[in-house]
């Protein structure tokens, strides 16, 4: 008998929630504890994430079927399929004697030490006024392992895995995302939380028909801390797993593309995202998010904070253009009116009724009969979200796209105390009980990262636009908008892109008569053949100045993709309101703000 074993340090490069669902008297939600009440990740959340990743890799593997699981079926069969040969099969059946357990155990990763812990808070944004959206109470909290904190990751693989000349280079594809940085656990992952990078992993094997090893064995039990194993296991088996790889041509979502955009993101005045803990602490009405409440904490712009801005300006940017088709389409405001609800590529997500303005897809998915409502968390319910919601994600899609909390950069922080009082607009004097302070930051630094899996071509162009605007001021991140606080630059960026075979590369179209097309499939392959690179199983691109002329090519044709999508949109279920198309008083709104002015 052999005990075969991968151990590796996972370090937090954001903060973690892994939550219970249980409350106290300080958090709506609790990270998990084991039984001595130390904090954990549990082994079933380390698990769920590597398989989910190994799922999306496996159907590239040369003339490996997909699981049951990618393909939403639940046949009376076992799957048998490289995944579940790992990990267990998806649809165990008791009398079913082809299924077969979990091969690859997972065990979870405890902490001996209580870091610093801190209680992070989020609330919804009203899309109308910009404020807080106090008419829904989307205020919540929930605690968090802070940014830093290491864990030892342990696998153990059985003895009784088969058909390991594939099985272990599908677990090394996976574990190589892990370790090129592109991991996430817990939740709140789209929003900031539990990125992660995996180091120092190896593999440990010990052969227990030797009696001395057998005596070590059960004296000293699985030897977890040794540092003698194989470390060159893990580079050998992707080798083994790139060679493996092959062109996918159906619609599931296997592994394809991503998108790696990382910059600078530098105010260029005060800046402040709230935190009532740290404000509380500190006597102030008003304080920045810290990575720890230690004194020397650094501060740190949460990722759920700048995703809210970049999804509220893209919401905007997608209905200006709907706004502006149904004005030339239409011969009246009443006309105008119906194209717009026919056409509206993004909804108010914080909206619970249908009949709100731009009524949220969940109200309308809501509103189903149940049997709909099973099928589509059964099968996906993205044919009937809309544009924003296929990006940013909804309460019945998870979103591709992860904005990590973003560090702060350089080695001083620099705040001032700034002090508050509102104006009594009778007497032209201060407003008795309406003052108030706060600290803020002074022109901080922070480095920000955003991930995209599998990015289509409309979802490139939308957020070029977005990150041009957050570039240029139009976007504010964080609190104080209207007194002046949160505008920024972009510094100091860098944009990545992975793929598995070079048809996988996101292109703008392949249209043999649009000349955008075609010179974006001539950039494409000049920049293949300058500087293809690797990381993981992918190649990767990576822009380069000297290429810029090609990447500008590309980037306009994934600007004119999303332009073609977001006009040529048709709502699901047709908008029964909007926010501007009204008559009030017997005026129409347009009448008064046209779409265009000439």
């Amino acid at each position: 008998m052999t005990f075969r074993a991968i151990t590796a340090t996972l370090t937090l490069r954001t903060a973690l929630h892994v939550g219970t669902g249980k409350d106290t008297e300080t958090t709506d939600d609790l990270l998990r504890r084991d039984a001595r009440g130390r904090l954990l990740i549990p082994g079933t959340a380390i698990a769920g994430a590597l398989r989910s990743i190994a799922t999306r890799l496996a159907p590239r593997f040369d003339s490996e079927p997909p699981c049951q699981a990618l393909k939403g079926e639940q046949p009376n069969k076992a799957c048998q399929c490289l995944v579940c040969q790992l990990f267990g099969d998806v649809n165990p059946q008791e009398d079913n004697e082809e299924a077969v357990a979990a091969r690859v155990l997972v065990y979870d990763a405890v902490l001996d030490t209580a870091p610093s812990l801190t209680i992070r808070d989020g609330v919804g944004i009203d899309r109308v006024t910009g404020a807080a959206a106090r008419r829904e109470r989307i205020k919540f909290d929930y605690e968090a392992l802070p940014a830093g904190t290491t864990f030892k990751l342990r696998l153990e693989i059985d003895s009784r895995l088969s058909n390991e000349q594939r099985t272990l280079p599908l677990l090394a594809a996976a574990l190589a995302e892990w370790e090129q940085g592109r991991g996430a656990v817990g939740g709140r992952v789209g929003r900031g939380l539990g990125a992660f990078s995996l180091s120092d992993v190896q593999w440990i094997e010990r052969d227990l028909m030797q009696p001395d090893t057998l005596i070590e064995f059960l004296r000293n039990g699985p030897p977890w801390h040794a540092a003698d194993g194989d470390h060159n296991w893990l580079t050998a088996n992707v080798k083994t797993a790139r060679g493996f790889i092959r062109p996918y041509s159906d619609t599931l979502p296997v592994a394809r593309s991503w998108v790696l955009a990382e910059f600078t993101l530098a105010a260029t005045g005060p800046f402040l995202t709230h935190d009532p803990t740290q404000a509380g602490r500190g006597g102030f009405d008003h304080a920045p998010v810290l990575t720890a409440y230690d004194q020397n904490a650094r501060p740190v712009l949460s990722g759920s904070s700048l995703r809210g801005a970049l999804r509220s300006q893209a919401e905007r940017i997608a209905r200006t253009l709907a706004t502006l088709k149904a004005w030339d389409n239409g011969k009246d405001t009443a006309s105008r009116k119906a194209a717009f609800l026919t056409l509206c590529p993004a909804c108010n997500p914080l909206t619970t009724k249908t009949d709100d303005p731009v009524a949220s897809c969940n109200s309308f998915i809501k509103a189903l009969p149940k049997a709909k409502r099973d099928e589509l968390e059964q099968e996906g319910a993205e044919e009937k979200l809309c544009l924003a919601c296929q990006l940013f994600g909804s309460s019945w899609n998870g979103s591709r796209l992860r904005v990590e909390d973003a560090p702060f950069v350089g080695e001083k922080v620099e705040r001032k105390v700034l002090d508050f009082l509102a104006i009594d607009r009778f007497t032209g004097g201060g407003r008795d009980t309406a003052k108030f302070d706060a600290v803020v930051l002074w022109k901080p630094k922070f480095r920000v990262r955003l991930f995209l899996e599998n990015p289509a071509p409309w979802e490139l162009g939308w957020l070029a636009l977005v990150l041009r605007d957050l570039h240029d001021g139009l976007i504010t991140v964080g609190f104080g908008a209207a007194k002046g606080f949160g505008r920024c630059n972009i510094e100091d960026w860098k944009i990545t892109f992975g793929f598995l075979v070079d048809e996988d590369f996101p292109l703008p179209g392949n249209d043999d008569q649009d000349p955008v097309a075609q010179q974006a499939v001539a950039a494409r392959q000049r920049l293949l053949d300058a500087q293809r690179g690797t990381s993981g199983v992918f190649q990767t691109l990576a822009f380069n100045q000297a290429t810029a002329e090609d990447w500008l090519v590309l980037a306009e044709g994934w600007v004119k993709a999303f332009n073609t999508q977001v006009t040529g949109h048709q709502h699901a279920f047709g908008l029964k309101k909007d926010s501007y198309f009204d008559e009030i008083d017997g005026k129409w709104l347009p009448d008064l703000y046209p779409a265009r002015v000439s």
